[in-house]
């Protein structure tokens, strides 16, 4: 059995270098993890989210030794750089606990304007999206949770960044870029961070 490390890695959504994470870092820090946030390269997702997996995959190879496993937390299109790690490059045996805030799981009407390989992939309907889709189930053991919002008007529809797996919180957060700075959503996943210590791998 894979053991379970206090590392949790902060994934940030698209055009965001991770500065939005901070907040939730320094929340996990003084809680006793080992919290770390990625600078994603190209950040606007231009070559896709392929290109991104695969810096994430790096990432955690570096924190992790042999037979550890973390957490990943997935802002915005953040938690899609994740599911398709999770999913499709095997990552699912690195990781114990997978927390989406508010991602475009099913799509989202934003994406349609972003007329390049990462905006396509992140468009309702996608061929992309589609594959995850069929492959949700993978995620089962990493007990998932999803954090959103009805206000959000760049994940639209808003029900999208519901994963429709594992648990789901709504919260009452007026804009999508304050999702991770906000007080109740960091304590939620700080909440479900400490519980997927305890949960069975």
């Amino acid at each position: 059995m894979n053991r379970k490390s206090r590392t949790v890695l902060l994934i940030p959504g698209i055009f965001d270098r991770g500065t939005c994470l901070l907040r939730m870092q320094r929340a996990l820090s003084n809680a006793g993890f080992n919290a770390h946030y990625i600078h994603l390269r190209y950040n606007s997702g231009w070559h896709g989210m392929e290109h991104l997996s695969s810096q994430l995959m790096a990432k955690i190879e570096k924190l992790l030794i042999t037979g550890e496993t973390c957490t990943l937390v997935g802002f915005s299109m953040g938690g899609i750089v994740a599911r398709y790690y999770l999913q499709s490059m095997s990552g699912i045996r690195k990781v114990h606990k997978f927390i989406s805030i508010a991602s475009p799981h099913h799509g989202s009407y934003w994406a349609n304007f972003l007329p390049y390989k990462g905006g396509k992939q992140l468009r309702i309907g996608s061929e992309f999206l589609c594959d995850l889709n069929k492959s949700i189930h993978l995620l089962d053991q990493t007990n998932p949770v999803s954090i959103w919002t009805k206000y959000d008007v760049t994940i639209m529809p808003h029900s999208s960044a519901q994963l429709g797996l594992g648990i789901s919180y709504e919260v009452p957060v007026i804009l999508h870029r304050l999702m991770p700075i906000s007080s109740k959503v960091i304590s939620l996943t700080k909440k479900e961070v400490i519980t997927g210590m305890a949960d069975s791998i």
